[in-house]
């Protein structure tokens, strides 16, 4: 009988294995790219020594870049490459629930595990993004496995392991490190209350993850203060803290930006709602159907350890960003959210799947979370094609008008041309007019190669045209200023305008040749 479900579990997870690595591929053939992309695609290209340089000075750790330049050596370095590598993470915590995640807690959980990965629309965002957020949450995961691992054998290799997949996790992103600064602070507690007796070799491997983060620390001074000067995010306000809920689930995963009113989801929080009434419902379910089994009691115990570190992670980061210099933007939870999936997925295993009113419970919480996530898959899907119908079109426009005459112009620091442009057009000269803020953020302009300009007349008089390049992100421009506008026909001629779906681009003419 036991074999016969073994069996059952085997194929079920194997299938659903499958069918997850094609979902999050399918989501990977497409070429626009977005402002961060750009930057990534920029320094994977660039040698080893730059691709430190620039990190060192970055606000993110070198770990993720480091190894998709060395992946670039046998895939190359096209976008659909690039997007692959982080689909291969997600894959790998899929992977991970068929086998490290059944061994250590049953197929139950396994199953309920790849479940949620799969349906997670914030799964498919991160499996597709060129960004390190896949990765991070592979890691910081790792080393909540192996922290378990380590509490209930206190074996050297699975100490080991758990420091190097910290130290992995801190080197891919900060939040990461935050997320592994709360596992090693959960795992202390609960040594000192029930195995004092291990404090030592705790305390020894805890010294050896510090002695191997020493080496990036010398950098963090330089990035804290880079943060602390002209960093990009928006202080929190309160409906960002629903906002923060919906993340996981959410089919428009960045609210804050697209500045969409709360009330257009009022059908989705209604949904989440009932979600997370139903969870609440299994919490206590679940205390007496493990009530007297000490193994399942040490599960649940565990499950409350990773939610814990999930929200003492969030809320330091919230809490900083109110009380100090704001840091957290939703896409920042994404490396730490392989803990809540593992949570969620061991207490859903802990009810018993045999009675009725929980399989329909059961049945309604993935039902919610499918339908996020078809709704996603859909959004994203649609939007992939319209982003690289208008780029291709942005590209087309900047060809058929570019010569050795020809520099582009950009207006925002943080757009999609800035960072795009120069990658396909790497021989022409790029400037960005900065007004308003005086921020410029020199380190991504220097990894860019473009050139801050603070007015019109210091674009070098060489070149007879300019091309201004909109934002695909539809931020204002210059050209809707009246005072920059003012500035600009002093010095140049609008000779040709294109409005490609929403999105304006400009050919300049120098004035003084038409005189």
């Amino acid at each position: 009988m036991a074999n016969n479900e073994n069996k059952k579990y085997s194929i079920l997870l194997y299938v659903l294995f499958f069918i997850g690595s094609f979902l999050f591929l399918s989501l990977d053939f497409y070429k626009a790219f977005w402002y961060d992309e750009a930057y990534t695609i920029n320094l994977v290209r660039q040698s080893f020594g730059y691709l430190w340089h620039v990190t060192a000075n970055d606000v993110h750790p070198p770990l993720y870049y480091i190894l998709l330049k060395l992946y670039t050596y046998v895939f190359g370095d096209s976008v659909v490459a690039l997007r692959i590598f982080s689909a291969l993470p997600v894959i790998g915590i899929m992977l991970l629930g068929c086998t490290r995640i059944r061994k250590m807690f049953g197929g139950k959980t396994a199953l309920s595990f790849l479940l949620i990965v799969i349906l997670m629309p914030v799964s498919q965002y991160a499996a597709s993004e060129i960004r390190m957020y896949s990765l991070a949450m592979l890691f910081v995961l790792l080393s909540a496995l192996y922290a378990y691992q380590s509490y209930s054998t206190f074996r050297r290799s699975d100490l080991i392991k758990f420091t190097l997949f910290s130290l992995a996790a801190a080197y891919t992103h900060y939040y990461a490190l935050l997320g592994v600064f709360y596992i090693y602070f959960l795992f202390l507690v609960v040594v000192v209350i029930a195995k004092r007796e291990k404090i030592i070799p705790f305390i020894g491997y805890s010294v050896l993850f510090v002695i191997g983060y020493l080496p990036w620390l010398i950098n963090l001074p330089g990035q804290v203060s880079q943060v602390q000067d002209e960093y990009w995010i928006n202080a929190p306000r309160l409906k960002d803290l629903i906002i923060y809920l919906y993340y996981p689930f959410a089919q428009e995963l960045d609210l804050v930006a697209t500045q969409i009113p709360l009330a257009y989801f009022a059908f989705s929080f209604c949904l989440l709602a009932v979600f997370f009434v139903l969870f609440i419902y299994i919490v206590i379910s679940s205390r007496k159907e493990v009530s007297g089994d000490k193994v399942l009691i040490f599960r649940e115990k565990y499950a409350n350890l990773l939610f814990l570190a999930f929200i003492f992670t969030l809320s330091t980061a919230i809490i900083y960003s109110l009380l100090s210099k704001p840091v957290f933007v939703t896409r920042y939870m994404t490396p730490i959210l392989g803990l809540f999936y593992l949570g969620l997925a061991i207490y859903i295993a802990l009810i018993d799947w045999k009675k009725t009113p929980n399989k329909i419970i059961l049945l309604v919480m993935f039902s919610i979370v499918a339908y996020f996530s078809f709704n996603h898959y859909s959004l994203q899907y649609r939007t992939n094609e319209y982003k690289q119908r208008v780029q291709s079109k942005i590209i087309d426009f900047a060809v058929e008008r570019v010569d050795d005459k020809t520099a582009f112009l950009y207006s925002d620091t943080r757009s999609f041309s800035i960072a795009a442009i120069p990658l396909f057009f790497p021989d022409s000269k790029h400037y960005i007019r900065i007004s308003v803020t005086k921020k410029h953020y020199k380190k991504y302009l220097e990894n860019f190669k473009v050139i801050p300009i603070f007015d019109f007349a210091d674009v070098d008089s060489t070149y007879t045209k300019v091309l201004v390049m909109k934002n695909v992100d539809n931020d204002d421009s210059f050209m809707k200023v009246v005072a920059d506008s003012t500035e600009l026909v002093k010095y140049f001629d609008i000779i040709d305008r294109q409005d490609i779906e929403g999105h304006v681009v400009y050919q300049l003419q120098r004035r003084h040749l038409n005189k």
